[in-house]
């Protein structure tokens, strides 16, 4: 198993990529800290852990006392930690927004959410990897942090930061020998597409012909994706462990796409 005796942190572990990424360590035997804003969703992706012991814990990643919280709990619980994974996220709550109709509150919390926490997660474990010489960090950007995206320019810029950052903490934390990589995970079947990208685009049909948000998300990846076919969770989690794993220990401050070649660079 490629990550036995190693530990990790997964914030994010309840969603759809992070319950990907969580499988994929267990397969391979990492113990690993779930961490999601719901208690109850770290709770459901840990009890799926397959046997290898994983914690969960309900924590809100935009908040520097409960990062400190994420931190401590991992260490005395888990010894010590190996590997982050920043997974958590949050998408615009408003699509097709240009930004003349973009508020700063709207704004505000994407970065909060998707660039700030992964800032204050980072800069809490980095003692702890500059002590043990030691670290994998895997931060979960996007595509849209790769490519123009219109009406969603704060998602987008919020993702550009994530894979900036992950350049820039790479480089810094390097003489430590400790790993940072970005995912730019492509379309995925999520309940973002099932309830929000969806049902938007669907809208914008005839009535008569309407399609079902699953219609939509299918005729976007055959449009867009050369290889013809979406995205899952489980391919998410298996670049993970390449990135957690000693495999990987070559490669820093790279943000790999993981898109059927919808966006190739």
């Amino acid at each position: 198993m490629r990550l036995e005796g190693k530990t990790a942190i997964v914030t994010g572990g309840g969603g759809d990529i992070g319950r990907g990424i969580v499988r994929a360590f267990a397969r391979e035997g990492a113990r690993q800290l779930i961490v999601d804003l719901r208690e109850d969703a770290a709770a459901k992706a840990a009890a799926e852990d397959g046997g290898t012991g994983a914690l969960s814990l309900g924590a809100d990643v935009t908040k520097e006392s409960e990062v400190k919280k994420i931190a401590r709990t991992a260490i005395e619980q888990l010894g010590r930690v190996d590997i982050l994974v920043n997974c958590h996220g949050r998408p615009a709550r408003i699509l097709g927004n240009p930004i003349d109709r973009l508020t700063l509150d709207e704004w505000e919390g994407v970065m909060s959410v998707n660039l700030t926490s992964v800032f204050l997660l980072c800069r809490e474990m980095a003692p702890h990897f500059r002590e043990h010489r030691y670290g994998k960090v895997i931060n979960i950007a996007s595509m849209a942090g790769r490519r123009a995206n219109e009406n969603v320019i704060h998602y987008a810029a919020s993702k550009a930061g994530v894979i900036s950052f992950t350049q820039s903490f790479a480089k810094e934390m390097a003489r430590y020998n400790v790993n940072v990589n970005a995912i730019n995970p492509g379309l995925l079947w999520t309940q973002l597409w099932e309830k929000g990208h969806g049902v938007l685009l669907a809208q914008d049909a005839d009535e008569g012909a309407r399609p079902t948000s699953r219609e939509v998300f299918d005729n976007f990846v055959k449009a867009a994706v050369p290889l013809g076919r979406e995205q899952t969770p489980d391919d998410i989690g298996n670049l993970a462990v390449y990135l957690a794993s000693d495999e990987s220990q070559n490669m820093t401050g790279q943000a790999l796409m993981l898109a059927g070649g919808a966006w190739m660079s």
